[in-house]
Protein backbone atom coordinates (compact mmCIF):
# COMPACT_ATOMS: atom_id res chain seq x y z
CA UNK A 1 0.00 0.00 0.00
CA UNK A 2 1.70 3.08 -1.43
CA UNK A 3 0.38 6.53 -0.32
CA UNK A 4 1.65 9.89 0.06
CA UNK A 5 0.54 10.55 3.50
CA UNK A 6 2.69 10.64 7.02
CA UNK A 7 -0.55 9.11 9.18
CA UNK A 8 0.29 5.64 10.40
CA UNK A 9 -1.72 2.92 8.73
CA UNK A 10 -3.25 -0.15 10.82
CA UNK A 11 -4.55 -3.35 10.71
CA UNK A 12 -8.56 -2.24 11.38
CA UNK A 13 -12.06 -3.97 12.48
CA UNK A 14 -15.41 -2.66 11.55
CA UNK A 15 -18.40 -4.48 12.63
CA UNK A 16 -21.75 -4.95 11.83
CA UNK A 17 -24.52 -1.96 12.24
CA UNK A 18 -21.56 0.14 12.12
CA UNK A 19 -22.70 4.00 11.45
CA UNK A 20 -20.48 5.81 9.44
CA UNK A 21 -19.84 9.24 7.51
CA UNK A 22 -18.80 9.43 3.93
CA UNK A 23 -16.98 12.58 3.55
CA UNK A 24 -19.82 14.10 1.81
CA UNK A 25 -21.41 14.17 5.75
CA UNK A 26 -23.39 11.32 4.50
CA UNK A 27 -24.60 8.64 7.57
CA UNK A 28 -24.07 5.02 6.39
CA UNK A 29 -24.23 1.92 8.14
CA UNK A 30 -22.68 -1.14 7.46
CA UNK A 31 -24.27 -4.50 6.88
CA UNK A 32 -21.45 -6.92 7.08
CA UNK A 33 -18.14 -6.82 9.01
CA UNK A 34 -14.59 -6.02 7.58
CA UNK A 35 -10.92 -6.24 8.43
CA UNK A 36 -8.24 -4.43 6.35
CA UNK A 37 -5.62 -1.76 6.26
CA UNK A 38 -6.96 1.93 7.69
CA UNK A 39 -6.48 4.90 9.34
CA UNK A 40 -8.60 6.99 11.02
CA UNK A 41 -9.84 10.78 9.71
CA UNK A 42 -8.15 13.14 11.20
CA UNK A 43 -10.87 15.84 11.46
CA UNK A 44 -13.87 13.46 11.71
CA UNK A 45 -15.19 9.80 13.37
CA UNK A 46 -14.65 7.58 10.28
CA UNK A 47 -11.90 5.15 9.25
CA UNK A 48 -11.03 5.07 5.46
CA UNK A 49 -9.90 1.75 4.46
CA UNK A 50 -6.90 1.17 1.09
CA UNK A 51 -8.40 -2.91 1.73
CA UNK A 52 -9.48 -5.61 3.32
CA UNK A 53 -12.04 -8.63 3.60
CA UNK A 54 -15.58 -8.93 4.29
CA UNK A 55 -17.23 -11.99 6.23
CA UNK A 56 -18.72 -12.59 2.90
CA UNK A 57 -15.61 -13.34 1.59
CA UNK A 58 -15.31 -10.13 -0.70
CA UNK A 59 -11.91 -8.21 -1.05
CA UNK A 60 -11.10 -4.48 -2.44
CA UNK A 61 -8.32 -2.56 -2.44
CA UNK A 62 -7.79 0.85 -3.86
CA UNK A 63 -4.93 2.07 -6.59
CA UNK A 64 -3.74 5.35 -8.13
CA UNK A 65 -5.13 5.62 -11.52
CA UNK A 66 -4.28 9.57 -12.04
CA UNK A 67 -4.70 11.36 -15.31
CA UNK A 68 -8.03 9.74 -16.36
CA UNK A 69 -10.03 9.32 -13.40
CA UNK A 70 -13.81 10.96 -13.89
CA UNK A 71 -15.56 12.37 -10.68
CA UNK A 72 -18.42 14.82 -10.17
CA UNK A 73 -17.99 17.66 -9.69
CA UNK A 74 -21.06 17.65 -7.09
CA UNK A 75 -23.52 14.99 -5.60
CA UNK A 76 -26.24 14.03 -8.07
CA UNK A 77 -29.60 13.22 -6.51
CA UNK A 78 -31.48 9.58 -6.58
CA UNK A 79 -27.69 8.78 -6.78
CA UNK A 80 -25.33 7.01 -4.20
CA UNK A 81 -23.40 9.79 -3.60
CA UNK A 82 -19.46 8.67 -2.57
CA UNK A 83 -15.93 10.02 -2.35
CA UNK A 84 -13.06 7.73 -4.02
CA UNK A 85 -11.91 6.99 -0.40
CA UNK A 86 -15.51 6.05 0.45
CA UNK A 87 -16.00 3.20 -2.12
CA UNK A 88 -14.01 0.86 0.08
CA UNK A 89 -16.54 1.09 3.11
CA UNK A 90 -19.22 0.98 0.72
CA UNK A 91 -17.70 -2.35 -0.99
CA UNK A 92 -17.04 -4.51 1.75
CA UNK A 93 -19.33 -2.56 4.16
CA UNK A 94 -23.01 -3.52 2.62
CA UNK A 95 -22.20 -6.15 0.31
CA UNK A 96 -22.34 -9.91 0.34
CA UNK A 97 -21.21 -10.67 -3.08
CA UNK A 98 -19.69 -9.55 -6.04
CA UNK A 99 -22.84 -10.03 -8.34
CA UNK A 100 -23.93 -8.05 -5.48
CA UNK A 101 -21.88 -5.05 -6.55
CA UNK A 102 -21.77 -5.32 -9.85
CA UNK A 103 -25.75 -4.69 -9.52
CA UNK A 104 -25.51 -1.47 -7.49
CA UNK A 105 -22.64 0.22 -9.35
CA UNK A 106 -24.98 1.90 -11.93
CA UNK A 107 -26.29 3.80 -8.62
CA UNK A 108 -22.77 4.98 -7.26
CA UNK A 109 -21.50 8.16 -8.61
CA UNK A 110 -18.43 9.67 -7.17
CA UNK A 111 -17.81 12.74 -6.32
CA UNK A 112 -14.23 14.91 -6.67
CA UNK A 113 -14.76 15.79 -2.26
CA UNK A 114 -11.37 15.49 -0.37
CA UNK A 115 -11.79 12.96 2.27
CA UNK A 116 -11.47 15.05 5.75
CA UNK A 117 -7.90 17.20 5.51
CA UNK A 118 -6.51 15.22 3.14
CA UNK A 119 -4.54 17.79 0.41
CA UNK A 120 -6.61 15.93 -2.36
CA UNK A 121 -8.89 14.11 -4.41
CA UNK A 122 -7.49 10.79 -5.08
CA UNK A 123 -7.25 8.80 -8.20
CA UNK A 124 -8.18 5.59 -7.88
CA UNK A 125 -9.48 2.23 -8.93
CA UNK A 126 -10.23 -1.04 -7.68
CA UNK A 127 -9.57 -4.54 -7.91
CA UNK A 128 -11.56 -6.69 -6.42
CA UNK A 129 -12.11 -10.99 -5.77
CA UNK A 130 -14.13 -13.70 -3.72
CA UNK A 131 -13.89 -16.97 -2.70
CA UNK A 132 -15.12 -18.16 -6.78
CA UNK A 133 -11.71 -16.95 -7.82
CA UNK A 134 -13.25 -14.16 -10.19
CA UNK A 135 -11.37 -10.90 -10.40
CA UNK A 136 -12.87 -7.52 -10.87
CA UNK A 137 -11.44 -4.17 -11.33
CA UNK A 138 -13.46 -1.21 -11.12
CA UNK A 139 -12.25 1.86 -13.62
CA UNK A 140 -13.90 5.20 -13.21
CA UNK A 141 -13.29 6.69 -16.41
CA UNK A 142 -16.19 8.09 -17.69
CA UNK A 143 -20.02 7.12 -17.94
CA UNK A 144 -21.60 4.56 -15.30
CA UNK A 145 -19.50 2.99 -12.81
CA UNK A 146 -19.00 -1.21 -14.14
CA UNK A 147 -17.01 -4.06 -13.44
CA UNK A 148 -14.70 -5.69 -15.95
CA UNK A 149 -12.82 -9.43 -15.18
CA UNK A 150 -9.33 -8.99 -14.42
CA UNK A 151 -8.04 -11.97 -16.03
CA UNK A 152 -4.45 -11.70 -15.07
CA UNK A 153 -4.87 -10.91 -10.94
CA UNK A 154 -2.60 -8.64 -11.01
CA UNK A 155 -3.07 -4.28 -10.64
CA UNK A 156 -0.79 -1.93 -9.63
CA UNK A 157 -1.15 1.82 -10.53
CA UNK A 158 -2.24 3.81 -13.69
CA UNK A 159 -2.38 2.98 -16.13
CA UNK A 160 -6.00 1.47 -16.74
CA UNK A 161 -5.82 -2.09 -16.87
CA UNK A 162 -6.36 -3.11 -20.69
CA UNK A 163 -3.09 -0.78 -21.48
CA UNK A 164 -1.44 -3.44 -18.59
CA UNK A 165 -2.55 -6.41 -20.19
CA UNK A 166 -0.93 -5.02 -23.55
CA UNK A 167 2.35 -3.78 -22.21
CA UNK A 168 2.31 -7.70 -20.57
CA UNK A 169 1.96 -8.89 -23.94
CA UNK A 170 4.22 -6.11 -25.38
CA UNK A 171 6.72 -7.54 -22.78
CA UNK A 172 6.87 -11.21 -23.70
CA UNK A 173 6.12 -10.57 -27.70
CA UNK A 174 2.71 -12.17 -27.58
CA UNK A 175 0.32 -10.45 -30.11
CA UNK A 176 -2.67 -8.77 -29.40
CA UNK A 177 -3.88 -7.33 -25.94
CA UNK A 178 -6.00 -10.38 -24.47
CA UNK A 179 -4.55 -12.45 -21.31
CA UNK A 180 -4.33 -16.02 -23.17
CA UNK A 181 -2.87 -19.53 -22.14
CA UNK A 182 -0.16 -18.04 -24.66
CA UNK A 183 0.71 -15.24 -22.12
CA UNK A 184 0.65 -17.77 -19.59
CA UNK A 185 3.43 -19.67 -21.26
CA UNK A 186 4.92 -17.01 -22.15
CA UNK A 187 5.24 -15.68 -18.67
CA UNK A 188 6.67 -19.47 -17.12
CA UNK A 189 9.05 -19.57 -19.85
CA UNK A 190 10.38 -16.17 -19.39
CA UNK A 191 10.74 -17.22 -15.22
CA UNK A 192 12.18 -20.68 -15.74
CA UNK A 193 15.18 -18.68 -18.11
CA UNK A 194 16.57 -16.98 -15.57
CA UNK A 195 16.13 -13.60 -17.39
CA UNK A 196 16.21 -10.60 -15.31
CA UNK A 197 12.72 -9.51 -13.81
CA UNK A 198 11.89 -5.59 -14.82
CA UNK A 199 12.24 -3.14 -11.73
CA UNK A 200 11.52 0.10 -11.11
CA UNK A 201 9.21 2.31 -9.42
CA UNK A 202 7.03 2.48 -12.32
CA UNK A 203 3.74 1.10 -12.06
CA UNK A 204 4.09 -0.98 -15.46
CA UNK A 205 7.25 -2.46 -14.66
CA UNK A 206 5.71 -3.51 -11.32
CA UNK A 207 3.00 -4.78 -12.83
CA UNK A 208 4.63 -6.99 -15.32
CA UNK A 209 6.80 -8.06 -12.42
CA UNK A 210 4.23 -9.32 -10.12
CA UNK A 211 2.52 -10.95 -13.26
CA UNK A 212 5.40 -12.87 -13.97
CA UNK A 213 6.39 -13.85 -11.03
CA UNK A 214 2.21 -14.85 -10.22
CA UNK A 215 2.11 -17.24 -13.83
CA UNK A 216 5.57 -18.13 -14.14
CA UNK A 217 5.58 -19.56 -10.37
CA UNK A 218 4.07 -22.83 -9.80
CA UNK A 219 1.94 -22.93 -6.61
CA UNK A 220 3.82 -23.45 -2.87
CA UNK A 221 2.88 -26.48 -0.87
CA UNK A 222 1.66 -24.81 2.25
CA UNK A 223 0.48 -21.67 3.16
CA UNK A 224 3.14 -20.79 5.20
CA UNK A 225 5.87 -21.39 2.11
CA UNK A 226 2.84 -18.98 -0.08
CA UNK A 227 3.71 -16.12 2.70
CA UNK A 228 6.73 -15.99 3.19
CA UNK A 229 7.30 -15.99 -1.28
CA UNK A 230 4.02 -13.48 -1.71
CA UNK A 231 5.91 -11.01 0.97
CA UNK A 232 9.36 -11.25 -0.71
CA UNK A 233 7.37 -11.01 -4.18
CA UNK A 234 6.02 -7.67 -2.42
CA UNK A 235 9.03 -6.36 -1.18
CA UNK A 236 10.56 -6.62 -4.95
CA UNK A 237 8.41 -3.78 -6.12
CA UNK A 238 7.94 -2.10 -2.93
CA UNK A 239 8.46 1.92 -2.94
CA UNK A 240 11.51 2.98 -0.92
CA UNK A 241 11.00 5.70 2.18
CA UNK A 242 13.13 8.76 2.17
CA UNK A 243 13.42 10.49 5.71
CA UNK A 244 14.07 13.81 4.17
CA UNK A 245 11.37 13.64 1.83
CA UNK A 246 8.88 13.24 4.72
CA UNK A 247 6.95 16.31 4.80
CA UNK A 248 6.50 16.34 0.90
CA UNK A 249 3.02 15.93 0.30
CA UNK A 250 4.11 14.08 -3.38
CA UNK A 251 6.42 11.56 -1.16
CA UNK A 252 4.93 8.50 -1.92
CA UNK A 253 6.08 5.39 -0.56
CA UNK A 254 4.94 1.78 0.66
CA UNK A 255 3.19 1.92 3.93
CA UNK A 256 2.75 -1.75 4.62
CA UNK A 257 2.36 -5.05 2.70
CA UNK A 258 -0.50 -7.20 3.07
CA UNK A 259 -1.83 -10.54 2.14
CA UNK A 260 -5.58 -11.59 2.85
CA UNK A 261 -6.11 -15.35 2.58
CA UNK A 262 -9.88 -15.31 1.36
CA UNK A 263 -10.11 -19.37 1.85
CA UNK A 264 -9.65 -18.13 5.89
CA UNK A 265 -10.46 -14.60 5.94
CA UNK A 266 -7.14 -14.14 7.42
CA UNK A 267 -5.16 -10.51 6.89
CA UNK A 268 -1.53 -10.65 7.23
CA UNK A 269 -0.11 -7.20 7.57
CA UNK A 270 3.55 -5.87 7.96
CA UNK A 271 4.19 -2.64 8.54
CA UNK A 272 7.33 -0.97 6.96
CA UNK A 273 8.07 0.60 10.72
CA UNK A 274 8.03 -2.53 12.40
CA UNK A 275 8.93 -4.76 9.41
CA UNK A 276 6.83 -7.46 11.93
CA UNK A 277 3.69 -9.83 11.03
CA UNK A 278 0.68 -9.05 12.15
CA UNK A 279 -2.15 -11.85 11.47
CA UNK A 280 -5.66 -11.33 11.76
CA UNK A 281 -8.76 -13.63 11.08
CA UNK A 282 -12.13 -12.26 10.89
CA UNK A 283 -14.33 -15.42 11.94
CA UNK A 284 -17.73 -16.04 12.14
CA UNK A 285 -17.49 -15.48 16.47
CA UNK A 286 -15.99 -11.77 15.24
CA UNK A 287 -18.49 -10.99 12.73
CA UNK A 288 -21.56 -11.35 15.29
CA UNK A 289 -20.09 -10.61 18.39
CA UNK A 290 -17.61 -7.22 17.81
CA UNK A 291 -19.78 -4.15 17.87
CA UNK A 292 -17.56 -2.14 17.77
CA UNK A 293 -14.56 -0.73 15.50
CA UNK A 294 -10.86 -1.43 16.17
CA UNK A 295 -7.79 -0.39 15.10
CA UNK A 296 -5.31 -2.91 16.13
CA UNK A 297 -1.91 -1.02 17.78
CA UNK A 298 0.64 -1.13 15.10
CA UNK A 299 3.93 -3.55 16.35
Amino acid sequence: MDFPTTTSWRPVFLPRNYHWQTALHTPRTTRYAFLGGGRPAADFSTYLMADGINEGGITCAELYLPGVVSYASDPVADSINLTPQDFINWVLGEHATLAEVVADLPQVTLVARRWGNDPYVYPFHWILSDRSGQTLVIEPTGGPLKAQLNPVGVLTNTPILATHLQNLNDFLKIPGSEFTGRTVTAARDYLQSGAPLPTGTIPTTRFIHMALRRWGTRPMTTTAASLHQIFHWLAEVSLPYDPSRRAELNHNYTHYRAIIDISTATYNFISRKSGRLQQMTLTPEMAAHRHYPHAYAPE
